[in-house]
């Protein structure tokens, strides 16, 4: 039930997730797309023990990013390696699956189970609209939406029951946040009335809650921390918001291809958004997903923040997670998503973004 749905996640989304069954060093039953069936894909390893040979050729994995140019130009980008982990999200190094499986059945002959993801990165599944997962201590996934993927984030651990220790996440330790971006906060420069909010960005090696905070957030989101961005704080004051948009840069609409090449050669963009709720305001500042569900772009309502798609409420939710990018690595059109006004008092926030 933690891995599997009952069916595909509307629009592809979850088309490069894939759950691995090992029933044995040598045998793999692989439900593909996560979804639960009584006939799933039965894999054999390779004699040499290959493993991402035989899986690749069964789902027909890609290793290419490709999109057009309006001006008719092609683009292409390389995808990072497609990865496995085990369910505690523990990744498992490329090219030595087999040897892991076959060390890992010389004591243990109950089945493994094993998550794999096409686009080479950690993505919570969704399992289904309502699902709650508890992920770490005191910390819960609600999905609100399974296109995009998008999930409301609960914290029950305070200061004192979290312990101090640096790899808990708390309440207390997120209302520290605002006091260390008091001092440099500023207003959005050059948006225009598409953001009217103040913003300031914030290292993580600046102060020790700092590196709790993204010791917490990376493995929250099972990610390695240098994945992250530096922590963006925004502050709303009333009537204050940011109109509909994108965490993902379109390469269709911006052709580079080196600048969404990372260090590695891959294909490098922002995969999930965990955005902090850090402090709420008195109504309003909602962060409405206007295509979630498999809505159109919100063209000239840009902040209706109206009945369409779906909405999270600082006042309900610690944080709100959603992907960028689909389990396969390709963009996920359907993330778009706007800071609502806010009615009353001030809204303080922060992004949390992953490559």
């Amino acid at each position: 039930d933690a891995w599997l749905s009952e069916s595909p996640a509307p629009g592809g989304g979850e088309d490069g997730y894939h759950v691995v069954c090992a029933m044995s060093a040598s045998i793999l039953y692989v439900y593909r797309g996560g979804v639960l069936t009584a006939s799933p894909i039965e894999v054999k390893v390779a004699p040499d023990g290959d493993v991402r040979g035989p899986l690749a050729a069964v789902l027909q994995i890609g290793n290419i990013i490709r999109y057009t140019h309006d001006d008719g130009t092609p683009l292409e980008w390389e995808k990072p390696p497609w990865v496995i982990f085990t369910t505690t999200g523990k990744r498992l190094k490329p090219t030595d699956e087999g040897a892991t499986l076959a060390k890992r059945f010389k004591t243990k002959k109950y089945p493994l189970t094993l998550l794999l993801f096409e686009g080479g990165t950690w993505r919570w599944p969704t399992i289904r609209t309502g699902y709650v997962r508890h992920v770490l201590p005191g910390i819960f996934l609600t999905t609100v939406s399974r296109q995009p993927a998008l999930f409301e984030v609960k914290i029950e651990l305070d200061r004192a029951t979290a312990g101090g220790r640096e790899e808990e996440l708390s309440i207390g330790l997120l209302s520290d946040v605002v006091g260390l971006a008091e001092p440099s906060i500023k207003s959005s420069a050059g948006y225009g009335k598409t953001r009217t909010s103040a913003q300031t960005f914030l290292n993580y090696d600046m102060h020790p809650k700092l590196q709790k905070l993204r010791h917490g957030t990376a493995k929250l989101l099972r990610v390695p921390r240098h994945n992250l961005e530096h922590l963006q704080v925004v502050r709303y004051g009333l009537n204050q918001h940011y109109d509909a948009h994108r965490d993902y840069w379109d390469p269709r609409e911006f052709p580079d291809v080196p600048r969404f090449t990372g260090p590695d050669g891959f294909w490098n963009q922002r995969h999930a958004t965990l955005l902090w709720y850090l402090s709420a305001p008195g109504a309003g500042g909602e962060t409405w997903f206007p295509r979630a569900h498999g809505g159109p772009v919100p063209y000239d309502n840009w902040m209706a923040c109206d009945e369409r798609g779906a909405s999270v409420s600082p006042t309900n939710a610690t944080a709100v997670l959603f992907y960028s990018l689909k389990a396969d690595g390709d963009l996920d059109e359907y993330s778009w998503h706007c800071g609502c006004p806010v009615r009353k008092g001030v809204k303080w926030a922060a992004n949390s973004w992953a490559h």
